[in-house]
């Protein structure tokens, strides 16, 4: 009897060793971690798989054995290599540790002492040849041996696989194909097929059946919604088709789809629903209540755009992270599986983070995009949707003299003709005849205080003096809060200028002056403060305008991004003239402007709205003096961009005139290279790091977006099939098919997510039992989950979620993942996971099935009948038997059936 070494006990070796040791070979399990190999020494099984856990307690110490040293390979006479093999910098498969092994192999075995070396891990085409390359001083011979095993059901695949592919270098030297007949002899006797070929078709076969399994799913998943629409039925309909057998029956059962892949949750992207631009990150979008009518900032291929947002989804990840970083300082961190716009040969093409290599060029759109027109705050309207209305006053004598018999009937006051002598009217007793206020213009003033009052007009338009009064207080502002008599809050807004800054403190005077609002000077030492005690502008700073009290919290209005391109220009030359600077440079011979602060939505929406105008700026992140928050210094250089910013700072600039006269050349900005509608960036590097946490992803229309510092990047795209896209990539092969694939799969979850919204028309406050919570029947793994998916976006939509899954485990991870107190009835995040399916579906709205578990059937439907608030299935996978549900009285949506 043979002796056989695994080397690797993950998922595939661990499965091995037991099968093998099963079949009566003495096995030796080997792996590099110490802590799990004491583990399996004592009968602890890592994996949840029905039947291994008893299988390794019936061998373990007995047929099999696990150890860290690769010394039992000296005895054994094959060797098979399971070892894990993830995605490296450039794209590739990485084999590094494939390739430790076999120098490990080198190191122990005998030169002359004959071995057949099995690598069953998932590798590239041309892996086996390069492995027999490395050992070709060596009696041995390499062979390719794929994996089909399929997560819940993998013990039972290794005994009942339908094929065995076996690889080989040479198919007349018939030594090791007798040995892996030997070794197989109980698939043998069984009349599995075997596959006998050499080493590049095994292993591509691999890849190939895959893909044309995630083909054939994407088919059917897409046949089934014009199906639905036209009532016919999917399931007879797959039945028919599998009758030719052509096509075969399996993988054409319609369902929810698979996969997915994401952003960091602190990555940024740019939204509009209805005010204007505003930066976010994909956490807070994720948590927004409202999305219906968001539009993302995306590129048309022409220009900047708005395109509609589909989709707003999370899930948990539990791996590597990529940061491409580019020039400019401008850099990404995605999952290593997110599509990637790459600018090669003059197109836009996609690939993986993981396949980015350095060098590779990204795009940085720029130019105008949406509206540009007048923009006017109806500060009064705005106020009417805040409590803060009951401390709103209006004082005009003209309109209280003139419109009397007009507002008295609703005035609220005990004595009414005071309001008419002395102008002062209750904001709220206005709003029923507010268009009265518009004949009256800026004679309408609000406050909030009955005397000594700062009053501001009821409505301010963004012009320039307005706009650069927010530059001003974005880069020199804040907003205090103090307390005064009987616990009243009053609210200032300051802006503190040095003293040598005349012309700018000049400026805020002349246009608070003209706006009529009331301030007061503060000089001391070298500062020159201006104070204005306003709840009322208060407010509009930071409510309306969504400006930031502090440094901290500071970014650029929406309505900004809306305003004409004068207004914009007018906006940054506040902006720049409090924390923006010219700097000298090469002894004085050229020039760049710098912008500092420590708020990373402002850094990062300055990009987007100077990208607006045509302007490329470099930002650094750094730690300024010792202070503990990130710092982001914009730069811009070049000297046509140089001039345009350098003008916004006045007279300032006039110290800086000879040096821009007497540049010797016409500089171009450093870093990129800038087209028609677009600057190319180059990758410079990529940073490979573990993360465990939630990542979040969205669908556009156009299935593009802008993202943190101006970058163009993809949508999700499912990683199921990457593999092979990849191997055509890598050959200058573009695998159309293969990618629509992947994109039909993606569309699945939301047209069925659709179909469920559809039927209740609001999922706010309904309750929903979701059962099947892992990515298929009998596993625990929950990384490719469309029962995960569909539970965010229930959740989303603020619907309540009780999950089921047969398997404890699956269940104990989705607790986990939401991190949930397990000890509390109600776990947050309107989220149940109970442990009993009827307990699951009592009281809930609907019934959503996720997993194609055919224990569904065997349940009491009478019983469940009874417990459930209304009677109505949405089955994802087209599992239950129809018609038995059907008359105990539920209504029944499936996937086109």
């Amino acid at each position: 009897m043979k002796k056989i070494s695994v080397i690797g006990t993950g998922y595939v070796g661990l499965i091995q060793a037991v099968g093998l040791a099963e079949f009566g070979f003495d096995v030796v399990g080997i792996d590099i971690d110490e802590s799990k190999v004491r583990a399996l020494n004592r009968g602890e099984c890592p994996l949840f798989e029905d039947g291994l856990e008893e299988l390794l307690k019936k061998h373990v110490n007995k047929k099999l054995t696990f150890t860290t040293s690769y010394e039992p390979i000296k005895d054994s006479d094959v060797i098979f290599l399971c070892v894990g093999t993830p995605q490296d910098k450039d794209g590739n498969a990485d084999l590094r540790f494939l390739f430790s092994a076999v120098e490990k192999i080198k190191e122990t075995i005998d030169k002359d002492e004959y071995k057949v070396i099995v690598i069953k891990s998932t590798v590239p085409v041309g892996t086996n040849r390069k492995v027999k390359e490395l050992l070709k001083e060596y009696n041995v011979d390499v062979v390719s041996n794929p994996e089909f095993l399929r997560e819940g059901i993998a013990v039972y695949d290794f005994f009942n696989p339908e094929r065995i592919v076996l690889g080989f270098e040479n198919l007349e030297n018939k030594k090791p194909i007798k040995i892996m007949e030997d070794v197989y002899k109980y698939f043998k006797e069984k009349n599995i097929p075997f596959v006998i070929t050499n080493w590049e078709t095994a292993e591509l076969i691999k890849y190939a059946s895959n893909a044309f399994l995630a083909t054939k799913i994407s088919f059917v998943n897409e046949l089934a919604k014009l199906a639905d629409k036209v009532k016919a039925n999917i399931k007879t309909i797959s039945y028919a088709m599998g009758l030719d057998p052509r096509i075969g029956h399996k993988f054409l059962n319609a369902g929810i789809g698979y996969g997915g892949s994401c952003f960091h949750p602190d990555e940024v992207l740019f939204i509009d629903s209805g005010r204007g631009l505003e930066c976010i990150t994909f956490k807070e979008l994720f948590e927004l209540e409202d999305k219906d009518n968001i539009r993302v900032l995306s590129f048309d291929g022409e220009k900047l755009s708005l395109k509609k947002l589909k989709l707003a989804s999370k899930r948990y990840y539990n791996d590597d992270l990529i940061t491409l970083k580019f020039n400019l300082g401008r850099e990404i961190k995605i999952t290593k599986d997110h599509p990637v716009v790459i600018l090669e040969d003059g197109d836009l093409k996609i690939k993986l983070a993981e396949d980015v290599k350095e060098g590779d060029k990204v795009i940085l759109p720029y130019g105008n995009f949406g509206e540009e027109r007048e923009i006017e705050i109806d500060i009064l309207e705005e106020l009417s949707k805040t409590g803060l209305i009951e401390k709103v006053w209006i004082h005009n004598k003209y309109l209280t003299n003139n419109e009397f018999s007009i507002i008295k009937p609703y005035l609220s006051n005990k004595y009414p003709h005071d309001v008419k002598r002395n102008g002062i009217i209750r904001a709220k007793d206005i709003l029923p005849i507010k268009e009265i206020l518009d004949k009256y213009g800026s004679k309408n003033r609000l406050f909030t205080a009955r005397s000594k009052s700062t009053t501001i007009p009821y409505k301010i338009k963004i012009d320039k003096d307005f706009a650069r009064l927010i530059g001003y207080y974005l880069s020199e502002g804040w907003i205090s809060k103090d307390y005064g008599r009987n616990g009243v809050v009053r609210k200032r807004i300051g802006l503190c200028f040095s003293i040598h800054e005349e012309e700018y403190i000049n400026d805020v005077k002349h246009i608070l002056d003209r706006l009529g609002i009331k301030y007061i000077e503060n000089v001391r030492d070298t500062s020159h403060s201006i104070i204005i005690s306003s709840k009322i502008l208060a407010y509009v700073f930071e409510n309306i305008l969504n400006c930031g009290i502090d440094c901290y919290t500071k970014n650029i209005p929406p309505q900004i991004f809306n305003a004409k391109e004068d207004i914009k220009w007018e906006f940054l030359k506040g902006l720049f003239r409090g924390d923006g600077g010219i700097v000298r440079l090469n002894n004085n011979k050229n020039l760049n402007i710098e912008f500092a602060t420590v708020s990373k939505k402002l850094a990062h929406s300055l990009l987007i709205l100077l990208q607006s105008l045509g302007i490329i700026a470099s930002v650094k992140k750094c730690y300024n003096n010792k202070s503990t928050t990130m710092a982001y210094i914009i730069r811009i250089n070049g000297l046509e961009q140089v001039k345009k910013i350098g003008e916004l700072f006045g007279k300032k600039e006039e110290n800086y005139k000879d040096i821009e006269e007497n540049y010797k050349r016409n500089i171009k900005p450093l870093g990129y290279n800038k087209l028609d509608n677009f600057a190319i960036l180059e990758v410079k590097e990529i940073i490979k790091e573990h993360y465990s946490g939630y990542v979040y992803s969205v669908e556009t229309e156009n299935s593009l977006l802008i993202t943190s510092y101006g970058i163009l990047i993809h949508n999700c795209f499912p990683k199921d099939v990457k593999a092979l896209i990849k191997q055509f990539e890598n050959n200058n092969i573009e695998p159309i098919l293969i990618k629509a694939t992947d994109i039909v799969n993606e569309e699945q979850i939301k047209w069925f997510f659709e179909k469920i919204k559809n039927y209740y028309e609001d999922l706010n406050g309904k309750t929903f039992a979701i059962l099947g919570l892992a990515f298929k029947p009998n596993t625990d793994d929950l990384r490719e989950s469309r029962a995960i998916k569909l539970i965010d976006m229930l959740l989303e939509s603020g619907a309540i979620v009780k999950g089921f899954d047969y398997v404890e485990k699956a269940r104990e991870n989705t607790i986990n993942m939401y991190k949930l107190d397990k000890s509390k009835a109600f776990y947050g995040y309107n989220l149940y996971v109970l442990d009993d399916l009827y307990e699951t579906v009592k009281d809930v709205d609907g019934i959503i099935i996720t997993v194609e578990y055919n224990k569904f059937n065997e349940e009491d439907w009478k019983k469940i009948g009874n417990l459930v608030k209304e009677k109505v299935i949405f089955d994802g996978r087209n599992i239950l038997d129809v018609e038995k549900v059907k008359k105990l009285g539920f209504k029944y949506y499936g996937v086109g059936r």
